[in-house]
């Protein structure tokens, strides 16, 4: 089957891992798939030979949005998909009206958060919900209970195309040496450290695990990830006088993630909202211990299949932070109880069961 995955914008964050593992595993089985963005953001995708992308930098205004909404019409038209995955509002929106426009039968789209109700998301809410009741597309995957909750008061019409397919996380292939990693990311050696990843922006709240920092004075922290609130993040620790136990390392392709995870001593996750957590599982998999937000879907993810949880739960703030990771470090025991609740994590996320649920919603219609 010829699969084309639509995402909104090319970088290294969780929506794009979540198709490149689904690439990835319905190329395994057989199939031909490829990724189209709707822009290029940063050079993560730059060299992979099964992308593509539709604007070089991201649209300006209205005028470039509508630029990138007529070239992907266009893309799909040519590339004559069997099946489009979507992900992301724009990439669900614009993924689904140009596939439709191709001709495409099989049209597959991802919820990565909860509707909005106000403003600009609060309209492509809506936009969804209209597209999903009139049946644009075929079937709209949820990635956990928690997300699937967030639309029971839609109309059934809605919900009826609702499948659940949790996460597939991939595991590490072998097993990295700390001082090794730290050296390979700039990274001190003889310190303990916290590491964590993810886009920097407000929503993932990387500004409590620095200001954490106030209150463990010989704790550091190392940053994975770009975005807009990089130099807030440097501007706050500078005030607090903690800018020399702050590491920001950057872009992290997918490649070396595992890598940079194994230069920490536990994984730091204080984002405000999320669906799933995927940076989280894929440290909670590599044996890391978590701290993290008390957030309902973190509970619900880090939790393995015996009940047992995976991760301290704290108020995800600068006090909560520090909290946790403070009996992180008094307490080695639960260090290595929550690491190893973690590593159990590999088989309730298997890649091989995603890519199976993907695979399935992809059958072939009966003909009518």
């Amino acid at each position: 089957m010829k699969i084309v995955q639509v995402q909104t914008q090319a970088e290294a964050a969780g929506a794009q891992r979540v198709s490149d593992m689904v690439g990835e595993g319905l190329r395994a089985r057989g199939h031909d798939v490829r990724t189209v963005f709707m822009y290029r953001k940063t050079d993560a995708f730059d060299h992979d030979t099964t992308a593509d992308f539709i604007l070089t930098e991201r649209p300006g205004g209205l005028p470039g949005q509508i630029r990138a909404a007529i070239g992907l019409a266009r893309y799909l038209r040519k590339a004559r998909p069997d099946a489009v995955i979507t992900y992301q509002h724009y990439g669900n929106i614009f993924g689904t009206i140009g596939a439709r426009l191709a001709g495409v039968r099989h049209i597959v789209a991802n919820q990565s958060g909860q509707p909005h109700t106000g403003g600009v998301m609060g309209l492509l809410s809506q936009v969804d919900k209209l597209m999903g009741v009139v049946g644009l597309y075929e079937t709209n995957v949820v990635n956990s209970a928690w997300t699937e909750q967030q639309f029971d008061h839609y109309p059934q019409a809605y919900r009826r195309r609702i499948r659940r397919i949790d996460h597939g996380v991939p595991v590490p292939t072998g097993e990295f040496d700390k001082a090794a990693a730290r050296n390979a990311f700039g990274l001190p050696e003889n310190v303990w450290l916290a590491v964590s990843s993810g886009r920097l922006t407000q929503m993932k709240n990387q500004i409590a695990l620095v200001g954490a920092l106030e209150h463990l004075p010989d704790v550091h922290v190392a940053l994975a990830g770009v975005g807009p609130e990089q130099d807030t993040l440097v501007a706050f620790a500078e005030s607090r006088g903690v800018a020399d136990r702050l590491h920001l390392v950057g872009e992290v392709p997918p490649t070396r993630i595992f890598e940079f995870l194994a230069a920490g001593d536990a994984y730091a996750f204080p984002s405000m909202m999320e669906t799933f957590g995927l940076a989280c599982v894929e440290a909670a998999i590599s044996g890391l211990p978590i701290v993290t937000g008390n957030l309902p879907v973190m509970r619900e993810v880090l939790t393995t299949e015996d009940g047992e949880p995976a991760a301290i739960f704290v108020e995800a703030d600068a006090k909560g932070m520090a909290r946790g990771l403070a009996e992180m470090i008094a307490r080695p025991e639960a260090m290595a109880r929550l690491s190893a609740a973690g590593r159990r994590l590999r088989d309730k996320y298997s890649l091989a069961k995603m890519c199976a649920g993907y695979e399935k919603l992809l059958e072939p219609i009966p003909s009518r």
